[in-house]
């Protein structure tokens, strides 16, 4: 969001903004859903100053006097008087006693004016620190699906064009056995290519992808099932695909449409957002290896459900071209009926 964009909306926000200008970007929010997210994540930001909004009458020629005082500096400058130098705490101390005195009054008020300007400040500072923080997950989140693709390419490449495939049987038959099937034949150069950076799991300095005799050997009740939450790491990977021939990995056919992995989806939220990057949406990988945020899974330019197949269910897509990527312990077969 750019600078002039971020004023217009905390403008908007205060209720500073002009009848013409007000109208031009209340048609720009209902054309654009992104800005509309911006004005959310801005308005989230001021909430805690809700409590604090309170309209104050500026003291009786504060104008005047602060105009005086900037025209003086200069000579002050050059010729300090006794009182403008710091005077010692015991008189401060002594002009408690003077509050019933106006100008003593005005100067109190000056300061509380002074500390609304600072608080205003920071109102806009905060939310400025924050964004480049969510930003800058985002943008390594990105790094790190770009990293995974590369790896699922160069995997595709030595396996006639197909992808990882998730078995239907055993400790791998879940959509996070991407994780382990690419590390145990080399092609991640380190397991946290797996960790979003927005994600709880980042917040473990000991993670790392269980090997093929680690999930052999886990209980299949107590740890095994955790197990396999964890081996895709923060990301899910594509369940594949089912036709009448039977079940099937997804082939690498350089299409920018159809997305091989993405931030996991979650069962707790509403079609399934993912919980990273503040659950507002999710980084995908598409099969020719590009990235992009989208807000929704079901974004109108790809018309495909990124998290459902086309029978609406979290199972293997019903066709070559229907992508869905699955997470943790999603059977690629076993489906969960999304009613």
């Amino acid at each position: 969001m750019s600078d002039p964009t971020r004023d217009q909306l905390l403008g908007y926000l205060l209720g500073a903004l002009d009848d013409d200008e007000q109208k031009t970007l209340e048609q720009r929010l209902a054309d654009d859903p992104a800005l509309r997210h911006d004005l959310t994540l801005l308005n989230r930001a001021l909430a805690p100053l809700d409590g604090a909004r309170r309209q104050f009458d500026p003291p009786p020629g504060l104008a005047a006097r602060t105009c005086q005082l900037v025209a003086e500096l200069p000579a002050r400058a050059k010729n300090p008087s006794v009182e403008t130098r710091p005077r010692p705490a015991v008189h401060i101390m002594r002009d408690a006693d003077m509050l019933g005195d106006p100008a003593v009054r005005f100067r109190w008020q000056d300061l509380l004016m002074v500390a609304g300007v600072l608080l205003a400040s920071l109102v806009i500072l905060f939310p400025a620190l924050h964004n480049s923080r969510v930003q800058a997950r985002l943008l390594a989140c990105q790094d790190n699906l770009r990293q995974l693709g590369t790896a699922l390419t160069d995997y595709s490449q030595q396996h006639d064009g197909w992808f990882p495939q998730l078995p239907t049987k055993g400790p791998l038959a879940a959509a996070s056995a991407f994780g382990p099937i690419l590390a145990q034949q080399d092609y991640l150069d380190d397991d946290r290519i797996v960790v979003c950076p927005s994600s709880p799991l980042a917040e473990e300095d000991e993670f790392h992808i269980p090997s093929l005799a680690e999930l052999e050997a886990a209980d299949p009740i107590d740890e095994l099932p955790e197990l396999q939450e964890r081996m895709g790491g923060s990301y899910g990977y594509n369940l594949g695909y089912q036709d009448d021939s039977g079940y099937h990995a997804p082939k690498n056919l350089g299409r920018a449409y159809y997305a091989i992995a993405s931030d996991a989806p979650s069962d707790s939220l509403p079609q399934r957002q993912s919980i990273n990057h503040g659950r507002y949406g999710q980084n995908v990988l598409f099969e020719d290896n590009h990235v992009c945020f989208l807000l929704s899974p079901y974004p109108a330019e790809i018309g495909d459900n990124l998290f459902l197949n086309d029978d609406g269910d979290v199972a293997a897509g019903t066709n070559q071209d229907d992508s869905v990527i699955g997470a943790g312990a999603t059977p690629p077969i076993q489906y969960i009926s999304s009613e």
